[in-house]
């Protein structure tokens, strides 16, 4: 392990950070191909968009408070580096989701 320490919550909600990025190029995809996800969602909040980021703001908080909670209340245990690998993973992935769908699938 490497000697600089950082909390339980800043690994948590780095690695929620990067699921989030995940499930929102997922749900962009989701919405613009099932119009009838684009109608609920506009049905929920009175605008997509507005539902959309509902959704994620969620889901990061969930994940970053569930991840914190793990081991025992410690949190996941791992490096600075690899927290920096699976967060820029996670970013990158997310966005190649979106830019592929615009530019492949839509």
């Amino acid at each position: 392990m490497e000697s600089t320490s950082v909390s339980r919550y800043t690994i948590s909600f780095g690695l929620s950070l990067a699921l989030a990025c995940v499930a929102n190029g997922l749900l962009v995809v989701a919405k613009e191909k099932m119009p009838a996800v684009m109608a609920g969602m506009q049905k929920l909040t009175g605008h997509h968009w507005i539902s959309h980021s509902v959704i994620i703001l969620g889901l990061f908080a969930f994940f970053g408070w569930l991840f914190a909670q793990s081991n025992g209340g410690q949190g996941i245990k791992i490096t600075v580096s690899q927290l920096i690998k699976t967060l820029l993973a996670g970013v990158v992935s997310g966005g190649l989701i979106i830019f592929g769908f615009y530019l492949i699938g839509d």
